[in-house]
């Protein structure tokens, strides 16, 4: 899996609005010619043994991915036990708003970021994060320019995880509280340009997976992986690349119509899709209530870094952390 903050795709064009989606609110607005292709990362960190953050910290650079970006928290802010939990990319225009949910911990981690105005060279935007339906981060009119990066701190909550050796020496976790971190950066674009839009992450459909659309005020939220099945492959093949999956889950969580959207190899193909069809999931809510809906998830397969593959190079290079208890992140897969 491929671990990526940031990539750059500069070609000028222009686009027509797009309907409303899935995964977002929408206002009715007029054409845009420019939209925000939006990174954002969940970390955690632990804020009693850390130094004091602001609420809002602007970074100095902007890294292309989590193991860079994690080391420089722990280096310039001498922040410990920062660990990533979630990362998402999606592509919005001025006026949309993304919902994204994720389970951390006992319960469910719900992300929305509404783009107040996109112009070239600068955006503004809405952030607010709640975890067990608390809140725990709610940011107005944050104001970047392109490429930046801002570290929003949010409130504390036992969406942590904390791993250590038990018995017999298995690698156990258990649920901790720790403070929220929210990382932020954009790449403007023209709106031809927008990568990931929400439609293409996951959208409400019918039960044989044709489109629903959205009304104004409706307020849609992709499903959450509960349980992911690894492909099984031989031990001696040499696999590289990245598989494109879409399906439907339904309002039981099951994930039914599963197709194969970029393929690999026939064989790699299959089974890829073997593992998928016994994924289980969190429904879709549409207002609240479970609805059928597409989701699209990239299985990939040779060098790219796992997020416990990143815990794992970022451990090597701090050799005093070999005294603590080996500490390895939830392997989440990365959706798009």
């Amino acid at each position: 899996m491929r671990v990526r903050l940031l990539s750059v795709v500069v070609i000028l064009s222009l686009m027509v609005a797009a309907n409303a989606q899935s995964g977002a609110t929408r206002q009715r607005l007029a054409t845009h010619a420019y939209g925000v292709n939006l990174t954002f990362a969940i970390y955690q960190y632990d804020a009693v043994r850390s130094p004091e953050l602001g609420e809002t910290t602007l970074l100095a650079q902007t890294f292309s991915n989590a193991r860079d970006e994690i080391i420089h928290l722990k280096e310039k802010y001498k922040l410990e036990g920062v660990e990533v939990r979630h990362i998402r990319e999606v592509g919005l225009e001025t006026g949309e708003s993304f919902n994204d949910a994720v389970l951390l911990g006992p319960d469910y981690l719900l992300v929305t970021v509404s783009m107040r105005e996109v112009l070239r060279g600068e955006m503004k935007l809405d952030a607010r994060v709640r975890y067990a339906n608390e809140p725990l981060l709610e940011k107005k009119g944050v104001d970047l320019g392109n490429f930046e990066t801002v570290m929003l701190r949010g409130g504390k909550g036992m969406f942590g995880v904390k791993y250590f050796v038990g018995a017999g020496g298995r690698q156990e976790s258990a649920p901790i509280e720790r403070t929220l971190l929210l990382s932020v950066t954009p790449e403007i674009v023209p709106s031809t340009n927008l990568r990931n839009r929400p439609e293409q992450i996951s959208q409400p459909v019918d039960e044989y997976g044709a489109r629903i659309e959205l009304r104004e005020g409706d307020r849609f939220t992709p499903p959450v992986v509960l349980e992911r099945t690894v492909p099984s492959f031989e031990a001696i093949r040499q696999i590289a690349g990245s598989v494109m999956l879409g399906g439907v889950v339904t309002p039981e969580g099951k994930i039914t119509n599963v197709r194969v959207v970029r393929s690999l190899d026939p064989a790699i193909d299959t089974r890829a899709v073997e593992a998928y069809r016994q994924y289980r999931f969190s429904p879709a809510l549409l207002n609240g209530k479970p609805v059928f809906a597409s989701y699209r998830e990239e299985l990939s397969f040779g060098r790219q870094l796992t997020l416990r593959e990143v815990q794992d190079e970022l451990e090597k290079e701090h050799p005093k952390d070999k005294k603590k208890p080996r500490r390895l992140p939830i392997p989440i897969h990365i959706p798009i």
